[in-house]
């Protein structure tokens, strides 16, 4: 509830602003609540807590009429939670009442959730940037569909469709995630390519982060099957209203506000980012995990969340721009398109090098790829994620022959007998991915790669971790012909796949659901190496015209010698 807070308050010194937090007249009026935030809105510089009575001191001097806020985190666990409050008031006021609704327990039976272009005329900024995100398209995107129920692309009926191969009772939980707003009505029996509601084929909108009230620490439940909890409070307000996110100081008089920290934390992204195969316990997505292993979780002037990264600010400025809505600062306003992997975001994040050495006719290549600046490993994502280092030597532009090392995994190339530009299995370097393998339906050979929800175990995990190195080593054969002191070219090319090689040709694909490149080169290293005097081969002798005729008495001579000895 807002108040203006003017009468009464004449003759107070100007300084501190004091008064106190109580529930309002909606539920026990006058009671007062203890650990509410309270600070000025838009500038949480300064923070203090209400005492046990409810009472507050505020150190601050504004110029001008301003808004003070108090809210109390989200937390499942209270018998009541409350919504953000705020009253207007002036610098020095003191008897300052701020008056917290109470959140509603109950909710309504059967939720009708709203379009994202609802929000649009508030959030204007936010909405756009989401209309072109990822998880605007997920219910729709023509890959998951493809692999789901082959009618995504043309030639999506192709290879591996899981609806065809699968029990017809079979959901495979896809929705869950890609359509949450219809799935939540049916926990885990909506079948995605069922999905009709105009909403639910928002795939992640507004609503479906911002109904989300709290997400628990089962982090490896896929989603609202037991991680996420959604609320559509029944209420005074219809249920649109009520709407968590990561500001506490939220009073905007068409929204029904409740403060929930964990939008600003890695374990909310955790929700539909980390999850496993929930019959064999297999690894879909770990990266929530990842991340808890990266140097970025630790505390400290390096700490970065999921957030941090792929919600960049969009600079100071309005979150809302209807009303008489408060300036934000940078970190208040943050983008809502979700980056994802680009080749220069991936090459500002992993870098590659090469070293070379020779000896006695083997020139040896390491290639490094150091995953620096991601906050989870390198790949990471769904299984079907993946990276490799190709790596090519010649000399006097004729290649040379791998006789070691290090070779690209089996997954690099399609499943078209022959070889086909883009299959590079077999080739000098190395891959790095999540293999995962199982039976088809639980049932005949085990294949890989296979998808989570078909894995039973892992079959390999080569994924760099962050702040890792991911290493390729191979020798080549130095030719005879090259000299000490000639120079070998060496190239490393990194690549990053957004698919399996054999998924692609299958199905055809050539472009992601979002129209992008479906494989980016990262990074690439080029280097002349000078072949040492110890590394080339040794010279084979070689005989002119009159040493051809010599040799060819000898060996005739031997051969009449043995004849006659035999006779």
């Amino acid at each position: 509830m807002r108040l203006l807070v003017l009468a009464g308050l004449t003759g107070w010194v100007y300084g501190d602003i004091s008064g106190f937090v109580i529930v309002s007249g909606s539920g026990m009026p006058g009671t007062p609540i203890q650990g509410a935030r309270v600070h000025l809105q838009a500038d949480p510089t300064i923070v203090v807590f209400s005492a046990a009575d409810g009472s507050f001191t505020l150190p601050v001097s504004p110029v001008g009429m301003v808004t003070i806020t108090a809210a109390l985190p989200h937390d499942p666990a209270n018998t009541t939670n409350y919504l953000t409050g705020g009253v207007d008031t002036v610098d020095g006021a003191s008897g300052v009442t701020i008056e917290l609704d109470e959140l509603p327990v109950a909710d309504v039976p059967f939720p009708a959730p709203s379009s994202a272009a609802s929000c649009a005329n508030c959030h204007p900024d936010q909405y756009f940037g989401w209309a072109f995100s990822a998880h605007a398209g997920a219910a729709t995107d023509t890959w998951v569909r493809d692999l789901y129920s082959g009618d995504g692309t043309p030639g999506g009926a192709n290879g591996y469709v899981f609806r065809d191969l699968h029990d017809p009772s079979d959901t495979g939980l896809c929705a869950t995630c890609h359509a949450p707003l219809a799935d939540m009505l049916n926990p885990g029996n909506t079948f995605l390519n069922d999905v009709t509601d105009p909403v639910a084929l928002e795939g992640i909108n507004c609503v479906a982060c911002h109904k989300v009230s709290h997400v628990n620490n089962n982090v490896n439940a896929l989603h609202h099957l037991g991680n996420a909890t959604y609320r559509f409070p029944d209420g005074p307000a219809p249920t649109w209203r009520y709407v968590w996110g990561p500001l506490d100081d939220v009073t905007f008089t068409s929204m029904d506000a409740s403060y929930q920290p964990q939008f600003s934390e890695s374990i909310f992204c955790a929700s539909c980012h980390q999850y496993t195969n929930p019959t064999t316990g297999a690894p879909g997505q770990s990266t929530y995990d990842e991340w808890l292993a990266s140097p970025f979780a630790i505390a400290g002037p390096s700490y970065q969340t999921c957030q941090d990264c792929h919600m960049p600010t969009l600079g100071a400025g309005q979150v809302c721009v209807v009303g008489a809505p408060p300036m934000r600062t940078a970190p208040q306003n943050l983008a809502h398109g979700f980056e994802s992997a680009s080749a220069s975001g991936l090459a500002a994040a992993v870098s590659l090098s090469t070293a070379t050495s020779d000896a006695a006719g083997v020139l040896s290549v390491v290639a490094d790829i150091s995953n620096l600046a991601l906050g989870h490993d390198f790949p990471t994502g769904v299984s079907v994620r993946n990276a490799f280092v190709l790596i090519e030597a010649s000399f006097n532009g004729t290649p040379l022959v791998q006789i070691g090392g290090d070779t690209i995994p089996f997954w690099a190339s399609d499943n078209v007998p022959g070889e086909q530009p883009g299959d590079w299995a077999g080739y000098p370097g190395a891959g790095f991915a999540k293999v995962l393998q199982g039976r088809i339906n639980g049932i005949g050979p085990v294949v890989r790669p296979v998808l989570f929800i078909d894995a039973e175990s892992v079959y390999s995990d080569t994924q760099i971790p962050a702040g890792g190195v991911g290493t390729a080593n191979v020798q080549f054969e130095v030719p005879y012909a090259a000299s000490a002191g000639d120079t070998v070219d060496v190239r490393a090319r990194l690549y990053y796949r957004r698919a399996w090689r054999s998924v692609v040709v299958d199905k055809g694909w050539t472009q992601t659901p979002q129209g992008g490149e479906i494989e980016l080169l990262v990074g690439e290293h080029i280097t002349q190496h000078q072949l040492a005097d110890d590394g080339v081969r040794p010279t084979v002798p070689t005989l002119d015209l009159m040493g051809v005729v010599m040799l060819c008495g000898l060996l005739g001579g031997l051969a009449l010698f043995y004849r006659r000895r035999a006779a």
